[in-house]
């Protein structure tokens, strides 16, 4: 049983949760963070591991008939418990959040702007680049969750965030929006017009990047020159995995593509912190990447 709940939740996917919030909390509160912020990372889990399951409610027709091995149609779990588990952890998130800053409540403002994402793509928005928009939109305000950490660190009476914080939230919704477009070709591989926009997106998420760095984030010229670097190199990493699939474009490969990308979040964040000055913090967030990998070979991600 345990097993095909942690199947229904995709728990790896769980950390990258994590590292988002662990980065954009030390970023928007300049590395002001205490023990506090489990409470967040508790309502990110709630958040995820809620969509997942409900992802599969919505989908449990679908999965009858081309993904019957999963835990809701293979009966290992009943739909009914389905739906009540995802929506206990999304109402779990919701409290955690509205609790954290009481009673500041712009963690529970981004908290149901985010349980309304998931909702959203779940039921309505799911396929085509729309639906990609709408899970770029989830992983933004779980980004923007992780951030509304500031108005703990400097207690503050201000219901807003800082606009700052808005556009440090963009490279992740960049490179969601591409990874999910991507991973709506991985059982049929029909449209292989996916790599242009997953490319460009990526490069997107890079000159996202560069712009923070150097007009948000990047304080000194060495802070400049070592993140330039580490994004060059980053995006060059990127690329070097999908540029393979323009010559071999099928299901298995890029399923394996899109798991390389979910893990690929972690780094991501890790850069976030990198660019920002946070090496330490970098380091604590790539320290998710090996139990990432590990719990992958056991439990399906995508």
């Amino acid at each position: 049983m345990l097993k095909s709940i942690l199947q229904l939740v995709r728990a790896p996917n769980g950390l990258t949760a994590i590292s988002n919030i662990i980065a954009a909390s030390v970023i928007a509160s300049s590395g002001q963070v205490n023990s506090s912020l489990v409470i967040l990372v508790l309502a990110s889990l709630a958040f995820y591991y809620g969509g997942m399951a409900l992802n599969d409610c919505f989908d449990y027709k679908e999965d009858l008939a081309e993904r019957a091995n999963r835990p809701l149609p293979s009966g290992q779990i009943s739909l009914k418990i389905g739906w009540l588990f995802g929506l206990g952890l999304m109402a779990a998130g919701l409290l955690l959040s509205a609790y954290f800053s009481w009673p500041n409540l712009i963690p529970f403002y981004v908290g149901f702007g985010l349980a309304a994402c998931i909702l959203l793509y779940n039921s309505v928005f799911k396929e085509g680049l729309a639906g990609s928009i709408m899970m770029g939109f989830c992983r933004y305000f779980n980004w923007l969750l992780g951030a509304s950490f500031v108005v703990f660190t400097f207690q503050s009476s201000e219901q807003v965030l800082p606009q700052s914080i808005y556009l440090i939230a963009l490279p992740i919704w960049f490179y969601i929006t591409g990874l999910t477009f991507l991973s709506k070709q991985e059982t049929q591989a029909k449209n292989r017009n996916a790599l242009w926009l997953t490319s460009g997106l990526l490069l997107a998420t890079a000159a996202s990047l560069f712009m923070l760095l150097f007009y948000v984030l990047g304080e000194s010229i060495q802070t400049q020159l070592i993140g330039s670097g580490l994004i060059v190199v980053w995006l060059i990493l990127m690329l070097k995995r999908l540029i393979p699939l323009w010559f071999n474009f099928t299901p298995d490969n890029i399923q394996k593509m899109i798991m390389f990308m979910i893990i690929g979040v972690i780094p991501l964040d890790a850069l976030m912190l990198a660019i920002s000055g946070y090496y330490i913090w970098a380091l604590v967030v790539l320290a998710l990447l090996p139990p990432c990998r590990i719990l992958s070979k056991y439990l399906y991600m995508t």
